[in-house]
């Protein structure tokens, strides 16, 4: 088993600008110029990535999408990709820190539907506009290359562009529930993201969202089929699979690190939603491997 997961922060890519707080490259130049990014790694800040022509895989938290053309991949800080990409392939990574958005424009990153959610795929194919997209990543680029008067603003007005133009099509995808509901669900899930390990009752994350239990729990049925606990236990799912994953710590430590004091309580946990031991989990990677 390898040690931890690699997590880079920015200024792993921005050499030249110690105290970057945005960065965009080729994809084609990532990939020739920074050895093992390809291998399983996490960020500190988050991610949009767009493919104009190739083909491959790229895995996102143990799901694997297949890379095509006009496709655009999010990721939030934490989340562990990887990937393998044909020669021919060509795009742009694009990477910022969550203060960088958040200083001019607040919240509103926190409500993408891309971002913060475990629910919705974090990939959008661009079936129109193309070449909106692609005209907003190239001059996105030459914005951040060209080192002019006032770039991060004039940069930041990119992302915001690229972020809100993806969240329209995103957007018209998802099923017609009431858009207070996902508001919601968001809220839920990024209580759930700073806390599922410490806090395992829905009733307290119900609270702290001035909801009652059974209402929360109508709104994450309505909305994606599922209960409130079950995106709770899904979470420590993805978590434990990413410690068993990316870690040496044995089945018994990460129980511990999840907050399972009675390791067999963890053990049928994990049987029960991952329809295997972690045991059997770990023999099936080392022989994926």
């Amino acid at each position: 088993m390898s040690s931890q997961v690699p997590v880079y922060k920015l200024n792993s890519f921005a050499r030249y600008e110690p105290n970057a707080r945005f960065y965009m490259t080729r994809l084609e130049t990532l990939v020739r110029e920074f050895k093992g990014i390809d291998q399983p790694h996490s960020h500190t800040f988050y991610l949009v990535m767009w493919i104009s022509q190739g083909s491959g895989s790229h895995t996102i938290d143990f799901k694997t999408y297949p890379i095509r053309p006009n496709q655009l991949y999010f990721l939030t800080p934490g989340q562990v990709h990887s990937w393998q990409l044909s020669a021919d392939t060509r795009g742009f990574n694009l990477f910022f820190e969550p203060g960088f958005f958040q200083a001019r424009l607040g919240n509103r990153l926190l409500q993408y539907s891309f971002y913060h959610s475990h629910q919705h795929v974090p990939l959008l194919e661009v079936q129109e506009q193309q070449s909106l997209f692609s005209d907003l990543f190239k001059h996105a680029y030459q914005e951040y290359d060209h080192q002019q008067a006032n770039r991060s603003d004039v940069f930041l007005s990119f992302v915001h562009l690229i972020l809100e133009s993806a969240n329209r099509l995103y957007d018209r995808q998802l099923t017609n529930a009431d858009v207070h509901d996902y508001d919601r669900i968001r809220q839920y899930e990024s209580l759930l993201e700073a806390q599922f390990i410490q806090v395992r009752a829905v009733s307290a994350y119900a609270a702290q969202l001035g909801l009652t239990p059974n209402h929360l729990n109508h709104i994450c049925k309505k909305v994606l089929g599922k209960t409130a606990s079950q995106l709770l236990h899904e979470r420590l799912l993805i978590e434990a699979q990413r410690l068993l994953t990316h870690t040496a710590q044995s089945v018994k430590e990460v129980g511990f690190a999840l907050g399972f004091d009675d390791p067999s309580y963890f053990v049928r946990f994990f049987r029960k939603y991952a329809g295997q031991t972690p045991v059997e989990f770990r023999k099936e990677l080392a022989h994926d491997h």
